[in-house]
């Protein structure tokens, strides 16, 4: 219920003026009231000046919109590499530099302790070849090395990684994941989907990642860091689209500690699910700051990565017959479904190519006719890259909600473009086609597999323009106040908090961006660089820069 303020001797109110106001709940305005960390009214300067005369006014002179919400991605991720090797392509553009941030790791750190690299991208640093184990054995022989690709879904080791993971030549791969080898069936360091998760999380067989896990405060002083970057570009809530019951740990010892600037959602990993079940912690467990939105499972692999679950093999394959990998079956996504409906818990299942769409669908359509008596839920496709005609139809009749990349065609366009073709390219990332299809989607950068600024998704998603000036599938163009809603309403919609974000209104949170310039009116390919001037979370101010 809406705190009630009409005595502010009661309460404490304030007053925010703004040249405009981008409410998402109706007309725009050009002011609004907050007590505590809601909204209690929204109008002109004048009216909220004669309802509260006593308030404290703060004049934030730019354009106001409601606090930018991530819906999928990785801040737990996040924090751990502040701990780990930088390796983005805007830091690391060459193999000279790559092989210099890796020998200097090398160089820093004891004999048989591991070294982790993120964001490693073999597009735009090694000219699109990988690099393999014997690169990594260059760089030392002492440590065990781990270089994460920047989509998450493949890495590479050198040999003592491999033999550190337990892997040699006559190791076969998991089901779901793949194992690189050389051309005379060695293996060269490439490790692919399942085969990857055993280094960084725990399995069924291994209650432990084979890289050792930070020590918890390691971990809140990398989340303290990350959160200022996401504060910087507006965002005020994220859902952390892969939680162990370790990292929702982490996350509430850092509300506790009154350090959890963020507002954090959580998809924990699904064999976690009777545990949560067993225990009746539903979605929506948890307060404004930390809480469950449901459970997570895979059944392919990466846009980025290349190994997407696709109908039609990949444009560049020609000859090779390659469609990307399965990780899952339908047999047990739809187990998995029916437990999740029955136990009140929704699922947010990673689906990027149209087969691995379709094959969710199946499981899903499954588990919803299974569960009759139950109340349907309202599941996540996490992605939903790759869409047909066929597949809008069938989400929409279950009430599914799209969870797409925000900014992939201005970030990843070049590669899209080799490896799906531009025809294809008109119906992924289907923005247009989602919203004209009545089905609800939110906004994802799916950090750190994407930029994390949402403005810079917003220009990808209005323009389709890669970041070399390539249009690609432009049909699937939208507004910027529907950019802008994805990463509002939309955002708040699959995180089950519609009611409380998403909106300044009289009722929601308080959470808001001011920023240097109005999307509405700014060339659509300057979207991305409006600076960002201050981040507001609760009505409090978190982070501020000059415009």
């Amino acid at each position: 219920m809406p705190v009630q303020t009409d005595d502010p001797m009661r309460h404490l109110v304030r007053i925010f003026r703004a040249q405009r106001v981008i409410t998402m709940a109706g007309p725009d305005a050009t002011a609004f009231a907050t007590c505590g960390e809601q909204v209690v009214a929204v109008g002109s300067g004048a009216e909220m000046r004669t309802r509260f005369p006593r308030a404290e006014v703060i004049d934030l002179d730019h354009v106001v919109v409601p606090g930018f919400h991530d819906a999928h991605a990785h801040p737990s991720w996040g924090a751990k590499s502040k701990l780990h090797v930088d390796l983005s392509p805007e830091r690391v553009g060459n193999r000279a530099a790559l092989t210099t941030a890796l020998s200097e790791a090398a160089a820093r750190t004891p004999p048989r302790r591991w070294i982790r690299a993120e964001r490693y991208d073999h597009m735009r640093t090694t000219g699109g070849q990988s690099i393999d184990r014997a690169f990594l054995d260059g760089i030392s022989r002492e440590h065990p090395i781990l270089v994460v690709h920047i989509a998450g879904h493949w890495a590479v080791t050198n040999s003592a990684g491999l033999t550190a993971g337990g892997l040699d030549d006559d190791t076969e791969p998991p089901a779901g994941g793949d194992l690189g080898r050389d051309g005379a069936g060695r293996l060269n360091g490439l490790l692919y989907e399942r085969s990857l998760s055993a280094y960084t999380s725990p399995t069924a067989g291994r209650p432990a990642p084979i890289l050792p896990e930070p020590a918890p405060e390691e971990f809140l002083q990398g989340l303290d860091q990350f959160a200022g970057e996401l504060h910087a570009a507006g965002v005020t809530s994220i859902c952390d689209a892969l939680v162990s019951p370790q990292v929702l740990r982490h996350y509430q010892e850092a509300e506790r500690r009154g350090r959890l600037s963020l507002r954090v959602a959580t998809l924990i990993r699904h064999p976690f699910l009777d545990g949560l079940a067993d225990v009746g912690i539903m979605s929506g467990f948890g307060g404004d700051r930390v809480r469950v939105v449901g459970v997570k499972a895979f059944v392919d692999g990466a846009v980025a990565g290349r190994t997407c679950l696709l109908d039609r093999p990949f444009h560049d394959s020609a000859g090779h017959d390659d469609h990307g990998i399965q990780v899952a079956d339908v047999a047990m996504l739809t187990d998995l479904a029916i437990r999740a409906q029955r136990a009140g818990i929704r699922l947010g299942v990673h689906a990027n190519g149209d087969r691995a769409i379709s094959l969710l669908l199946d499981a899903l359509e499954a588990a919803d006719r299974a569960t009759p008596e139950r109340t349907r839920l309202r599941h996540r496709i996490e992605h939903c890259s790759i869409v047909t005609p066929e597949i809008l139809a069938r989400m929409r009749a279950l009430d599914l909600i799209a969870v797409p990349f925000g900014s992939y065609v201005w970030y990843h366009g070049d590669a899209l473009l080799e490896w799906y073709g531009a025809a294809r390219l008109e119906r992924m990332f289907a923005h247009r086609s989602f919203l004209d299809s009545g089905i609800t989607v939110a906004g994802s950068s799916d950090y750190p597999c994407g930029p994390v600024e949402p403005l810079l998704a917003v220009q990808s998603c209005v323009t389709r323009t890669s970041a070399n000036g390539d249009l690609l599938g432009p049909s699937q163009r939208i507004s910027v106040r529907e950019a802008l809603a994805l990463y509002t309403v939309g955002s708040a919609s699959a995180t089950g908090e519609e009611a409380t974000k998403g909106r300044l209104a009289p009722g929601y949170l308080a959470d808001f961006v001011v920023l240097g310039a109005d999307p509405e009116t700014s060339a659509p390919d300057e979207i991305g660089r409006i600076p960002v001037v201050s981040t507001w979370v609760g009505a409090e101010q978190v982070t501020s820069r000059t415009a």
